[in-house]
C-alpha cells in the first residue's frame, strides 16, 4: 500500500488552504476601507468653512457636521464590534472542537 497522498487529495488540502487565506485577505482589505471610510468622514466633518452657509443663515452646519461625526465614529465601532466577534467564533470552534 502506497503511503503517499493522491493528487486529489493534495489538491483539494490546497484549494482549501487557498480558500482560507483568500478570506483573510478580503477581510483584511474590507476593515481597512470601512476604517479608511471611517477616518475620512471623521477629517470631513472638522473640514472648511460652512456647508450650505445660504441656507438657514449656516445653521445646518453643526447639523452636518456632528452626522459626519456620528457615521465616522460609529463605523469604527462597527469595525471593532466585527472583529472581536469573527475573533469570538474563531475562539468558540476552536473550544469546541477541543472538547
Amino acid at each position: 500500500m502506497s503511503k503517499h497522498l493522491s493528487d486529489s487529495t493534495v489538491f483539494s488540502e490546497r484549494r482549501a488552504s487557498l480558500k482560507m487565506i483568500g478570506k483573510i485577505i478580503l477581510r483584511t482589505i474590507y476593515t481597512g476601507m470601512i476604517v479608511a471610510l471611517g477616518f475620512w468622514l471623521l477629517m470631513m466633518s472638522n473640514m472648511g468653512p460652512a456647508y450650505l452657509p445660504n441656507v438657514c443663515n449656516g445653521c445646518l452646519d453643526m447639523w452636518i457636521r456632528m452626522t459626519l461625526l456620528i457615521a465616522g465614529i460609529s463605523l469604527w465601532i462597527l469595525v471593532i464590534m466585527w472583529c472581536i466577534w469573527h475573533l469570538l467564533r474563531i475562539v468558540y470552534g476552536w473550544i469546541k472542537h477541543h472538547q
